[in-house]
């Protein structure tokens, strides 16, 4: 393994649910980042059901339950599809979808100047094999593997052998929270890591390789952690949970946001709504870390939200 570098997963792009939505992109349509900010939504060409697209993060996270609930309250119907954030952003911004889902920064990425707001946080949690003697790494130390200075499970006070450290490709146009905290200073990743296309190829390698060594979000990590696939290191004696993320104390996280390009008050407004209300905050606390309602207005870009917001309504 020592100088191979590995590229796993398919080179091909794969069908996603965003293609198989019916009628979500005209086909003779070419979007680029710097083209969208000139396109013009038709109010009636968005479908009728809130409809939101991007990151499976948020859909599996906490959005398809929240949207389950909300629908035998109200009796409003409400699509989530799970896609990346590109899917996201292009349906939002062609106006296929009320609102995108991002599971990176808004700002200096290619979705800057829309409308957002920050619903939760990720947790990123770091993986290996469940029989690796090695419970605890330093950041510093997490660095050095995803930089290839450190190599060897030796060095971390492990059994003599190497690292196969797993990257996932994700969403290279923005700033990637993983990325931007263990290749500070410009650096760059291992030439020995091994890398996945997928987030699915991504855990299902690192269960797969013993000596293995990645980061990923809780919410897609998770089901391999409960089945004794892979096990969560602690980072500088701190474990990931909604305490310590929302506190400071762990050191990887991620913003997840919705983002929109069109307002509809009647039919966003009350979805927003239950999202920050406390029953919504509890949903998301099972997987994730909530963001209030005044911190999401402190945080993101919604005018249209925070001013028709009644008072009490937001809260936190």
């Amino acid at each position: 393994m020592s100088g191979l570098a590995l590229s796993l997963g398919a080179a091909t792009r794969r069908e996603t649910a965003l293609d198989r939505f019916e009628g979500v992109v005209d086909r003779n349509l070419c979007i680029s980042p710097s083209s969208m900010p000139a396109l013009r939504i038709d109010p009636a060409a968005l479908p009728k059901d809130l409809t939101f697209v991007g990151t499976r993060l948020l859909k599996l996270g906490f959005l398809d339950e929240i949207a389950q609930l909300y629908g035998k309250r109200t009796g409003n119907r409400v699509r989530v599809i799970g896609d990346g954030c590109d899917g996201g952003l292009l349906a939002t911004r062609s106006g296929k979808a009320h609102f995108g889902e991002l599971c990176c920064p808004v700002p200096d990425s290619p979705a800057a100047g829309m409308r957002w707001l920050p619903v939760a946080q990720d947790m990123k949690v770091v993986l290996t094999s469940p029989d690796n003697p090695v419970h605890d790494i330093s950041l510093a130390n997490l660095r050095k593997a995803a930089t290839g200075e450190v190599r060897n499970w030796r060095e971390l006070g492990g059994a003599d052998r190497p690292i196969a450290f797993i990257v996932h490709n994700h969403c290279p146009p923005y700033l990637e929270p993983v990325r931007t905290v263990l290749l500070d200073g410009g650096k760059t990743w291992s030439k020995h890591a091994m890398r996945s296309n997928t987030d699915t190829d991504h855990l299902r390698h690192l269960a797969r390789f013993r000596p293995s060594l990645g980061v990923d979000s809780w919410v897609l990590a998770a089901p391999y952690v409960k089945r004794g696939q892979l096990k969560v290191l602690s980072v500088d004696g701190v474990m990931p949970s909604v305490h310590s993320v929302s506190r400071g104390d762990y050191p990887l996280s991620g913003p997840l946001n919705l983002i929109f390009a069109l307002w509809m008050d009647d039919l966003m407004r009350p979805f927003l709504d239950f999202i920050y209300s406390e029953e919504g905050q509890r949903i998301i606390a099972r997987n994730a870390v909530p963001v209030s309602g005044i911190q999401a207005a402190k945080l993101g870009d919604a005018p249209e939200y925070i001013r028709g917001s009644k008072s009490g309504t937001l809260k936190g």
